[in-house]
Formats: structure tokens, C-alpha cells, sequence
């Protein structure tokens, strides 16, 4: 129920702060311009930040987003000195609503909550696992053995994020290749999106398709209802599955784990070279 939640306001939150800022015109429009600062105060930030995350193309961001909500809480306190004063409609009270949102959007939504995965530990070997490439042949982990491995599970083509970090690990793979060190990137997506990436990038790393999320749900990183609301018209399925990156040894055993509890939070890819040397 929570992730379904989850996916709905993620769709739900950006509309809504879109109708805050037709709501700030028309107290612009009817003289009421306190009100009108203080609802562009709530209501951008979240329409900002994700243009700048679809423009700029970054992997990471800080976990509190600091900046961006000290613009709510100046909006807020804003909207409140205009609506005391009575210098504002009744309607712009909606700005209120638009600022929770935001710090939803920031401790809620972004995070995952506890982590904590007994079957990813360290010095544990990783079980046989079943992919299938981009073109549907089968890859079992075992092929794997006799070489060093990061084994990163993203969420999709649709994901901003993802995207980025897959492209610095693309830009680092001459590094990566003259440490012995194979790239998987694993996603639940359909084989099409998978191939669409795997030929975009051109780099010997296997594209790999997690078919109905099974090994996500064999390692217990899978994520129920995770998907955006609306997002399965371009073919996705809800249930994806959540960041993680597993680096193993030649052995197969897991050197580290990164679990992070916020998919705004990822690790650069010299990061992660470092537990290999």
C-alpha cells in the first residue's frame, strides 16, 4: 500500500504545485501579490528540480535538497503573513498543501526506509542467479565466476537517475575493463527498452533483463507498485525494483553492497573501483 502510495503522489504532487502557480497569476492578476510570492515559492521548487534533473542529467543529489526547501519554508511563511493580513483569497491557502508535499517529497517519498538485507552481506557468496540478455538468451551468474563484478540493479530507461549512473559507469569502462572488472546492468524492463540501451551505449557490459522481477524478489530488493502511476502506457510494469549495486570478486563472494535508502543518494563509480583494489 505504501509504494502504490508512493507512485501515485509522485504524479499527483508536480500537478498540483502546476495549480499553484495558476492559482499565484490569478492573485497576482487580482492585486494580491504577497500571496502571489508566496505560492511561486511552494509551488516551483519541485517543478524545478525535476527539469533540472531531466536537463542537466545528474546521478545524485544531497538528501535533504536544503536549498530548495528553504524557498518552501520562505513561501510558506509568506503565504501565512499574506493570508493573516488578509491580503490573500481563500484559495491560496492551497499553497499549504503544496508545501507538505514538498517535505513528503523529501523524507517520504525519496527514501526507502530500513535496508537492512541478510542476503546481501559481505564475504556471503551470491547464488546462482537467471537473466536473460537483450536479445532473450539466458546468462546465469555462474559464467560469471573468474571474475571481478559490479552488478548494478536500476529501475528503468524511465528513470532519470539510472540513466546517468549507468552513462559515468559507460564513461569510466576503460578503467573498469583494465581492472578485470565486469559491468551488469539489470533491470526488470522489457527486453526492448533493454536493447535500446545496450545499443545506445555500445560498451561491452551485459544488459541484462530481470524477467517478472524474480531474482529482484530472490535478493529481496524488489519493489512492489513501484513504478510512477501512468508510466506503464510506455510499456513498463509497476512492480520494478529498488537501486542497489553488488560487487563480487572472482569467488563470487560479495566484497560490498550498496543499499541505499534514498534513490536521490548513489555512489560515483570511482567509489566503487575502490573496493576492488
Amino acid at each position: 500500500m505504501n509504494q502504490k502510495l508512493k507512485s501515485l503522489f509522485i504524479i499527483a504532487y508536480p500537478v498540483l504545485s502546476l495549480f499553484g502557480v495558476v492559482i499565484a497569476v490569478d492573485q497576482y492578476v487580482h492585486h494580491y501579490k504577497i500571496a502571489a510570492l508566496g505560492l511561486l515559492l511552494v509551488s516551483l521548487p519541485i517543478l524545478f528540480f525535476m527539469a533540472w534533473l531531466f536537463m542537466y542529467r545528474t546521478a545524485r543529489t544531497s538528501a535533504k535538497l536544503t536549498i530548495y526547501s528553504l524557498f518552501v519554508v520562505a513561501g510558506t511563511l509568506v503565504l501565512a503573513y499574506a493570508l493573516y493580513a488578509e491580503t490573500a483569497e481563500p484559495m491560496a491557502s492551497i499553497g499549504f498543501l503544496i508545501a507538505l508535499c514538498w517535505f513528503l517529497y523529501v523524507e517520504w517519498y525519496s527514501r526507502f526506509g530500513d535496508r537492512t538485507n541478510s542476503k546481501l552481506n559481505v564475504g556471503q557468496s551470491l547464488p546462482n542467479l537467471t537473466f536473460e540478455d537483450e536479445n532473450g538468451n539466458p546468462v546465469h551468474t555462474k559464467s560469471l565466476l573468474g571474475k571481478k563484478n559490479i552488478l548494478m540493479f536500476y529501475r528503468g530507461n524511465w528513470c532519470p537517475l539510472c540513466m546517468v549512473q549507468i552513462k559515468e559507469l559507460v564513461n569510466e569502462y576503460k578503467a573498469l575493463e583494465s581492472k578485470g572488472i565486469q559491468t551488469l546492468l539489470i533491470s526488470p524492463q522489457p527486453q526492448g527498452k533493454t536493447k535500446k540501451l545496450a545499443d545506445k551505449f555500445d560498451v561491452n557490459f551485459k544488459f541484462l533483463v530481470d524477467k517478472g522481477n524474480a531474482v529482484a524478489k530472490q535478493l529481496s530488493i524488489d519493489s512492489e507498485n513501484g513504478l510512477p502511476t501512468g508510466f506503464q502506457m510506455f510499456g513498463y510494469e509497476s512492480d520494478t525494483v529498488i537501486p542497489t549495486i553488488i560487487l563480487t570478486d572472482q569467488k563470487g563472494v560479495i566484497i560490498h553492497s550498496d543499499l541505499t535508502s534514498n534513490y536521490r543518494v548513489r555512489p560515483e563509480p570511482r567509489e566503487l573501483m575502490k573496493w576492488f583494489e
